[in-house]
This record gives C-alpha cells, sequence and structure tokens, in this order.
C-alpha cells in the first residue's frame, strides 16, 4: 500500500510511518519546505505547507492508497491554531476534490471534541459521547480540533470513493513526551503542581497509537468508523507520577486539592462577569476550559477490539516501564513545550 502521512516528522507521526513501514508499507511524509527535520528510513518527502493553498498538491495525491492526516498545533495562539488546523486541512480536502482522489482517509482527531463539561462525574465515555457545544468556551486546539473533524467529514462524506476513518486519541504519551496536560502544570525543571491525584487520565501510549492507525489504514472494517484511542486500565495522576518518581527521584510533586482550585476558579469567573470581561483569567483558571482534563469519568475502549480483532501491543504496564525506564537512562526534565501538546 502506498501511504501519505501529514505530520510525518512529529512526535506521533514518526511512530506511525515507522510502523507502516513494518507492516510493508511505502510511505511519504508530507513535509514543510522549510523544515530541517531529516528521514531516517527510506521514505520519501512531499514538500508542501498545507497552511497555503497548495497549486500542484493534486496530482501528486493520485498515486497514495491511504493518507493519515496528523498534522495539527497545540499550545499555540489562535491563529496558528487556526491556520495549522483548519485552513491546513481545507487546503487538502481542496486538492482532494480537485484530484477526485479514491482511499482510504484517517484523520486523527482528539479527545478534546467532546463535550466533557456537560457529563455527569463517573459517565463512561465512549464514541457516541456527544461533541462539544460551546466550542467558542474551550481552548484554542478544543476549539480548531472541533471544526477540524466537522469539516473533514462534511466535505470526505460527499466523496463517494472516499473511505473516512476517524480516531480520537487521549492523551499520548511516551519517554519524549512524558509531562500531560491533566497531571496540573509543570513549575519549572521537575517540578510538577498536581490538581487532584486520583482522577484517571486517559494516556495512550503512542505505539498503540500508532499501531491503531495503521489498522484502520488497512483493516476494511474500518472504513466509515469512530475509534477512541484510550489504553486499558488508565492510571490515576498519582499512580504516573509515582513512576516516574521511582525513576528521577529529583521530581518533586506539590499537591493542590481539586476543590481549591474550582473554588478560586469559580471566584475568577465570578469577577470576570462583575467586570464584563476586562479582568479574564488565564485559561489555566477557567473552570469550562479545564474541568475536561479534571473531571473523573470512566472510559470505554473496547470498540477497536470488537470491530477490528485490534489488541493494543504495548501493555500499561510496560509503556510506563519504557517512559519512565530509570533516571540514568533519560533526560527527566519538565517540559513546557510536552505540556502544551496534545497529540
Amino acid at each position: 500500500m502506498k501511504a501519505l502521512v501529514t505530520g510525518g516528522s512529529g512526535f506521533l507521526g514518526r511512530h506511525l510511518v515507522a510502523e507502516l513501514e513494518a507492516r510493508g508499507d511505502s510511505v511519504t511524509v508530507m513535509m514543510r519546505p522549510s523544515s530541517a527535520a531529516r528521514r531516517e528510513s527510506g521514505e520519501g518527502v512531499l514538500a508542501c505547507d498545507l497552511r497555503r493553498p497548495p497549486e500542484e498538491l493534486a496530482a501528486s495525491l493520485a498515486e497514495f492508497d491511504a493518507i493519515y492526516h496528523l498534522v495539527a498545533a497545540a499550545g499555540s495562539g489562535w491563529r496558528e491554531a487556526f491556520e495549522s488546523n483548519v485552513a491546513a486541512t481545507e487546503n487538502l480536502l481542496d486538492a482532494l476534490t480537485v484530484a477526485g482522489w479514491r482511499g482510504r482517509f484517517v484523520h486523527v482527531s482528539s479527545f478534546a471534541v467532546y463535550g466533557t463539561n456537560q457529563l455527569a462525574r463517573g459517565t463512561t465515555l465512549d464514541e457516541s459521547t456527544p461533541l462539544e457545544p460551546e466550542p467558542g468556551r474551550r481552548d484554542n486546539y478544543a476549539w480548531t480540533k472541533l471544526l477540524q473533524e466537522r469539516l473533514v467529514r462534511e466535505r470526505l462524506g460527499a466523496m463517494d470513493e472516499v473511505e473516512l476513518v476517524v480516531v480520537r486519541p487521549g492523551a499520548i504519551y511516551a519517554k519524549e513526551r512524558r509531562f500531560q496536560y491533566r497531571l496540573g502544570r509543570p513549575l519549572g525543571e521537575h517540578v510538577v503542581l498536581m490538581l487532584g491525584g486520583s482522577i484517571p487520565m486517559p494516556l495512550n501510549y503512542v505505539e498503540n497509537t500508532a499501531s491503531l492507525l495503521a489498522e484502520c489504514g488497512h483493516n476494511p472494517a474500518a472504513a466509515g468508523e469512530t475509534f477512541n484511542a484510550v489504553d486499558p486500565s488508565p492510571p490515576t495522576q498519582r499512580a504516573y507520577l509515582k513512576a516516574w518518581r521511582e525513576a528521577d527521584p529529583q521530581l518533586k510533586v506539590i499537591p493542590f486539592p481539586l476543590w481549591v482550585y474550582r473554588l478560586l476558579a469559580r471566584a475568577l469567573e465570578r469577577a470576570e462577569e462583575r467586570s464584563g470581561g476586562r479582568t479574564a483569567p488565564a485559561a489555566f483558571l477557567q473552570p469550562y476550559v479545564m474541568e475536561p482534563s479534571l473531571k473523573r469519568l470512566r472510559y470505554d475502549v473496547s470498540r477497536a477490539t470488537a470491530l477490528l480483532g485490534w489488541e493494543p501491543p504495548v501493555s500499561a504496564g510496560e509503556a510506563l516501564r519504557r517512559t519512565f525506564p530509570s533516571s540514568s537512562e533519560s533526560n527527566t526534565s519538565v517540559s513546557r513545550r510536552d505540556s502544551s501538546s496534545q497529540l
């Protein structure tokens, strides 16, 4: 199979390329012309900046049997998020329409598209959970990822020869992306402010995410389906940080009670209302933005197994061991860059 991976030089993209090559696919990575990244394996490169309308891209797409759309921006301003997540996707879809492309399109969405604020604590979140009804109140990433998924469904749903598969990963992690937004906040190097502690985090080990994406590109039963990507038995914040501290004794965890955080955030929200919006708090202190990361939910992860016969190749325990091998084997500093990444 000939596969094109947009965002193939990124964190998840590199693992997906390796997975597809292991399955015998011929892989081409779409990269910005200005990118300094160099491919270490044998796949080709298609130079294209999707943020700008490509004039000749349509002709280049005909040869591909499958397209994996991973391009996304997280932790950026609204303009960059919109250009990378929405405008770039629209340009790609325009090119597919012009080319009359036919094949399997695997779109990587996100858990951020779900209307988590509207769910009661303890609710089981699965692929049938309603999407966010008020995206304008969420952060730039959630807002633009929801627009992106809607755009993909509307445009590709009108193309009879295209098989669309949507995959919504939770928080993707690995050795190179240890800090997760759902933990709380990093305070410099080796310090984490933990909001709560007992909340299960919908984590998905990066190799498991890549394996599911590749399966969705190959398995005929995936056509037209939506799959959540979350590892079984997700760890709580406290369990995740325990594994981290065992690997890195320098790591300091500062617990912050969730009820205190919520009390502070709501007080600031009321102050904003009284000021007519002139004293808006940072996103970190806006309840509607943060609650999706802090709400205790259950996660049904059975759909991919039931429909595709797929199982995560890396167990939860092994994933944690690979992520936190030992203090002598890896750099364990907390990275603000990682903290802003959700894909």
